[in-house]
């Protein structure tokens, strides 16, 4: 598997904006657990690919 540099700056916008939301717009406990469920799901998605490209180690691929 490709580690997909992309993709890695795409979710890290994604964490980012969670990150914003955040500060500026949750006021309740349910907005609060939609956002943790977008940012576990990122985090999810960046150890999925992690664990993809850990066996190969230094020979990696790099997608740019």
């Amino acid at each position: 598997m490709a580690f997909d540099v992309q993709l890695i700056q795409r979710i890290g916008m994604e964490i980012e904006e969670s990150g914003k939301r955040l500060q500026d717009y949750v006021n309740a406990p349910d907005e609060l657990q939609g956002e943790l469920q977008k940012i576990e799901a990122s985090l999810n998605s960046l150890t999925t690919l992690l664990q993809g490209t850990a066996s190969a180690g230094a020979n990696a691929d790099t997608t740019r």
